[in-house]
């Protein structure tokens, strides 16, 4: 069994017994094995995360060695993600629905630490402007936040 499976199985038990508060170790975790962003000793690695994917105007303008003046987020706000994952049916309750919805929700940005004090006075530190009932919805609306928050992002091939 590889790592990010190991992951999913954290998560999967997680679930079953109503348990959240580790998720986000858990999907961190999985994000990075399934994106091979791990050290030299196979470990994953969350400071591969940064200026990987998404990130703002501004953060690409900063120096990429000083991660001080950053931040690493999540697009879509965990507590969005874990409710997904937490409104899965019982009977439908399996590794492969959590990885369908990771894979669907799981985004990163990097942006600066001004622009993560804007979006979080405008109320979007763990909530979107609206309110999404499917994954779908959510998905298609992922950066909500940034528009309103008027951050632009651009998306940085590694």
């Amino acid at each position: 069994m590889d790592y990010k499976t190991i992951e999913l199985e954290h998560i999967l038990l997680e679930l079953k017994n109503k348990r959240t508060q580790h998720m986000r170790h858990f999907i961190d975790q999985y994000y990075c094995y399934e994106h091979n962003l791990i050290t030299k000793g196979g470990r994953a690695n969350w400071g591969k995360l940064f200026w990987m994917g998404y990130t703002s105007v501004k953060a690409n303008a900063l120096d990429k060695k000083n991660k001080s003046l950053v931040v690493k987020e999540h697009v879509i706000p965990l507590n969005i993600i874990v409710s997904f994952l937490s409104n899965i049916p019982t009977d439908e309750l399996s590794l492969k629905k959590v990885k369908e919805i990771l894979d669907s929700l799981l985004i990163y940005a990097t942006i600066t630490k001004e622009e993560d004090a804007v979006m979080n006075k405008l109320g979007f530190r763990n909530k979107m402007p609206r309110i999404y009932e499917t994954v779908e919805d959510i998905k298609a609306n992922a950066f909500e936040r940034y528009k309103e928050s008027k951050i632009e992002l651009v998306f940085n091939k590694k």
